[in-house]
């Protein structure tokens, strides 16, 4: 039986779609991993950036604590020299300890801030291998979602061009497109 030219515009019409909405999903999908890569990267950089601040932070105070320290051992120690020798001793110890101390807080603070940065860059890096793998699960998503539209629309091709068999009145649409 020849083809009316009214099924020929149809199936050009929805292959015309099916070619439309492939090209509309693949568009999507590039440009949810093109917008997962971006914020990957955005939050790579935040994180790369607070790090960095929280690291230049710690070390700022630290470096004060030490500054304000000496300083301070610097002051009991001309204030020993005033008391003469027997207090003099006893001031000196007491400036060693507070140096002591204060060493003690800022190699404290010191591995507080590095503490900090390594966790820091490990949390980003657990960040940076999260966003991979669910960029990784999107390319996947993203290629299943194709190879599916691929499959309907090879399966739409070939409903329509199989010659059309009149189909019982009371078959559903749902039945009339499983071509399984």
């Amino acid at each position: 039986m020849p083809e009316r030219p009214e099924e020929g515009a149809c199936a050009a019409a929805v292959g015309g779609k099916v070619t439309a909405i492939i090209e509309a999903a693949e568009t999507a999908a590039d440009e949810i991993g093109q917008t997962a890569r971006r914020e990957a990267r955005e939050i790579l950089g935040q994180a790369e950036q607070q790090a960095a601040a929280r690291i230049e932070e710690l070390t700022r105070e630290a470096a004060q604590a030490r500054a304000e320290a000496d300083q301070y051992a610097r002051d009991l120690r001309e204030a020993a020299d005033s008391y003469g020798t027997q207090h003099r001793r006893s001031a000196e110890e007491e400036a060693l300890r507070v140096l002591a101390e204060a060493e003690e807080r800022a190699r404290r603070t010191l591995e507080a801030a590095q503490q900090k940065a390594d966790q820091i860059e490990r949390d980003v890096g657990r960040r940076h291998e999260t966003l991979t793998r669910e960029a990784k699960v999107l390319e996947e998503r993203k290629h299943r979602v194709l190879e599916s539209l691929r499959d309907l629309a090879a399966q739409l091709q070939d409903a329509l061009v199989e010659p059309a068999k009149k189909a019982p009145r009371d078959e559903s649409l749902v039945d009339a497109l499983d071509v399984e």
